[in-house]
């Protein structure tokens, strides 16, 4: 039965690859692709790892808390997003997952053409949406999976444009200690003729002794032509942890030249039982540098 669970997953996951999949292209709502927590940007944007990942991997929402977990990033220029979400444990052996993410890119420069130049003329806005729902469930001793549905808005200056995605994962226990997800992220039909931000994934994660996790993960964003290796460790001493990651991409995109310091991510956590406090540091070069906080609540 365990092993029919598996091969069945990874059936959907392959199928949906050969049969939807775009080659290179531009996709639609970005947004989706930014971290939803301190605790995954600091662990190179991993979703595989522990309960705060469970935004992003609903096959973590069955072992969770009652739990409030709110993050804000100060990203690039002007640029602002906040993330809350609460999760609801329904019986011990599933739950659910409610979300809502903001993006605001602030006010920019209107540009109007004038003759055979071009002038401002005000400001506009930009600003990204989404509401998410997610269930996870046990299937069996060492087996959960997760369903998602995300609906997302997207506005810039008087154009607007949405639609409604889904997600599918499953999470295996190899021991105690050890751990194995993979699943499609933000699956969807093409709005105006462009792609969604879809991905598949696969990751492990290790506890190597109470102290020592370590993390990797593999993301293939193949309407991009775009696969990513992430490697993730965190240390913890007494109630502190110190994060670090590394995302290691198949080629140069975005029009950026990828060096060290931009794969690089950084971070902190402060856990106080109930009250958890992360911070992660996300350089970027020449543009700069994002910081995003998270606290997380359990009660």
């Amino acid at each position: 039965m365990k092993s029919k669970i598996i091969i069945t997953l990874l059936s959907v996951i392959i199928f949906a690859q050969f049969v939807f999949a775009k080659g290179v292209g531009t996709t639609m709502f970005q947004i989706l692709q930014m971290p939803m927590t301190a605790y995954d940007a600091a662990l190179a944007n991993t979703y595989v790892s522990g309960e705060v990942s469970s935004l992003a991997n609903p096959s973590l929402i069955p072992f969770l808390f009652r739990s409030l977990t709110l993050s804000h990033v100060v990203y690039l220029e002007n640029m602002r997003y906040s993330v809350g979400d609460i999760n609801v444990p329904l019986g011990g052996r599933s739950g659910i997952n409610f979300s809502f993410c903001y993006f605001d890119s602030g006010d920019m420069d209107r540009i109007k053409e004038s003759g055979n130049s071009y002038k401002t003329g005000g400001t506009f806005n930009a600003t990204d949406k989404v509401f998410n729902l997610s269930y996870g469930t046990r299937l069996g001793s060492v087996f959960s999976a997760g369903l998602s549905l995300k609906y997302v808005e997207q506005n810039i200056d008087d154009v607007s444009y949405s639609n409604y995605l889904f997600g599918l994962n499953g999470l295996c226990f190899l021991s105690n200690t050890v751990f194995v997800t993979a699943g499609i992220q933000n699956f969807g039909s093409d709005v105006k003729g462009y792609s969604m931000p879809t991905s598949l994934y696969c990751g492990l994660t290790a506890t190597v002794n109470e102290t020592t996790t370590w993390v990797i993960q593999a993301d293939d964003y193949y309407n991009e032509d775009l696969c990513e290796f992430k490697i993730a460790l965190e240390k913890k001493v007494d109630k502190l942890a110190m994060r670090f990651g590394y995302i290691i991409p198949s080629k140069e995109y975005n029009g950026t030249n990828n060096s060290f310091i931009t794969n690089l991510t950084l971070g902190l956590g402060i856990d106080l039982t109930n009250f958890i406090v992360d911070y992660a540091w996300l350089p970027k070069g020449d543009l700069g540098n994002v910081h995003m906080f998270t606290v997380r609540i359990n009660f």
